[in-house]
């Protein structure tokens, strides 16, 4: 077995790993190891082969990185699970209230910090609002 077909194993796996996971780094690694494969056909030897590896799969990873969020969003396009997390909140609507120290609303039956999606739109204690985004823990919210 030559050298260039554990690289073309190893990059196989790996997309087909994407294919389960749909998180983008099955994608960078076995687009690495593709690339690696090639050097490996082209004549190179492990040590060239496995800095081709991490120097591919690195670069990719640092250009999509500003856009990878998007690429994460258009790959579960379509899937059957919904949003979980923070990101299960976006949408959610409730009640605000005044707590001593700041603005909260509850979502079934935890009780969150909020804070005006946009500063010249202030949100006062008993309005409804609709979870638009969030910061850390403090949601992002705006009037219904």
């Amino acid at each position: 077995m030559g050298l260039w077909s554990f690289w073309l194993i190893l990059g196989v796996g790996f997309l087909i790993a994407e294919l389960l996971t749909m998180s983008t780094t099955c994608l960078y690694v076995g687009t690495g190891a593709l690339a690696a494969m090639v050097a490996a056909l082209l004549g190179g030897e492990w040590l060239v082969t496995i800095v081709t590896f991490v120097v591919f799969t690195g670069l990719l990873y640092v250009s999509t990185y500003r856009w990878r969020h998007r690429l994460v969003k258009a790959l579960n396009k379509g899937s059957e699970h919904g949003a979980t997390g923070m990101d299960a909140l976006i949408g959610r609507t409730g009640i605000v209230f005044q707590a001593p120290d700041c603005l909260r609303m509850r979502i079934d039956g935890d009780v969150w910090q909020v804070r005006p999606s946009k500063r010249d739109m202030p949100i006062l204690p008993g309005e409804e609002v609709r979870v638009v985004g969030y910061e850390s823990i403090i949601l992002a919210v705006e009037a219904v």
